[in-house]
């Protein structure tokens, strides 16, 4: 009994990097990676480690510790207590992944520190991008949409050749439109707690009914730029498909937004998550196919 409760920190550790939740992440990496080739090898799946386990991993982390959330936060209903060890173990995280980074090209090294960079001053108390709208809206959008789709390119290419061009400006653009599409829907349920703690989130900022307004632009935004890339790029079924998507997306979110109710923060909650389950899943299977076939 004794050593299983002293396991329990240590367990803790490792379900504040929220790896599940990570997965959900996945299509800009995988967008970059199609984009600038699409080819199967290490370098690309040793760079979706780095950043998607130890980046990210190390990222929610790292906020974690900052924000000692008690109500629920992305990919955990009840986050665990967290302890002093989640610091360095944060750290250590974003540590072993850039030792992996630096083995793929020195582009990517320099896009991973880039973001983590961006991540530590996300939530760190002294810079707290967290706590301004608009500060917080710019850092996610530039380190998990422009940042994270340049790395899925670099990983493939080692470089960042071509990516200037109109599929490469283009392919940068959707990823940052559905990024911050999706941004302020994972805050509508931590409004309360949020506040409470001083952080104007742009959720806090817009209110919810704004923010499904927002969502429902900027994905669709989203969504009709990468139809449009993969038109020019592959074919018209394929942009037929992610129009769909889109189309549905935005009809679910019309609906929910109807029916929304500030209060009910479990059940907003469980929305969101199913949301994003929904939608990354899709996404990176049909991107992880389309990388296949090509």
């Amino acid at each position: 009994m004794i050593r299983s409760v002293s396991l329990i920190p240590y367990r803790d550790l490792f379900v504040h990097l929220r790896l599940h939740f990570q997965i959900l992440l996945s299509p800009v990496y995988l967008w970059g990676w199609l984009l600038a080739g699409g080819s199967l090898g290490w370098d690309q799946c040793l760079g979706y480690i780095a950043l998607h386990v130890f980046l990210y991993g190390g990222a929610t982390a790292l906020n974690s510790y900052y924000d000692r959330d008690t109500g629920p936060v992305g990919g955990l209903l009840h986050p665990p207590p967290v302890s002093g060890y989640l610091l360095p173990f944060s750290l250590a995280c974003k540590l072993i992944g850039f030792l992996i980074a630096c083995t793929i090209s020195p582009g990517f090294a320099l896009a991973y520190i880039v973001f983590a960079a961006l991540s530590v001053a996300y939530s760190h108390p002294r810079i707290r991008l967290k706590s301004s709208p608009w500060s917080s809206t710019t850092a996610i959008g530039l380190g998990q949409g422009l940042v994270v789709f340049l790395a899925g390119w670099l990983a493939e290419r080692g470089d960042l050749s071509g990516v200037m061009s109109i599929r490469g400006t283009i392919g940068a653009m959707t990823a940052i439109f559905i990024i911050l599409g999706l941004y302020p829907l994972t805050q509508i349920y931590q409004i309360e707690e949020d506040t409470k703690r001083g952080d104007r989130t742009l959720a806090v900022a817009i209110g919810p009914a704004k923010c499904f307004i927002w969502a429902i632009s900027l994905q669709t935004i989203g969504g009709s730029l990468l139809a449009y890339v993969l038109a020019k790029s592959y074919s018209g079924w394929y942009a037929g498909i992610a129009l769909a998507g889109t189309a549905l997306q935005a009809i679910l979110l019309t609906y929910w937004s109807r029916r929304f109710d500030e209060r009910a923060i479990i059940s907003n909650y469980k929305q969101v998550m199913r949301l994003s389950a929904v939608t990354g899943i899709s996404l990176t299977v049909y991107l992880l196919w389309l990388i296949a076939i090509y």
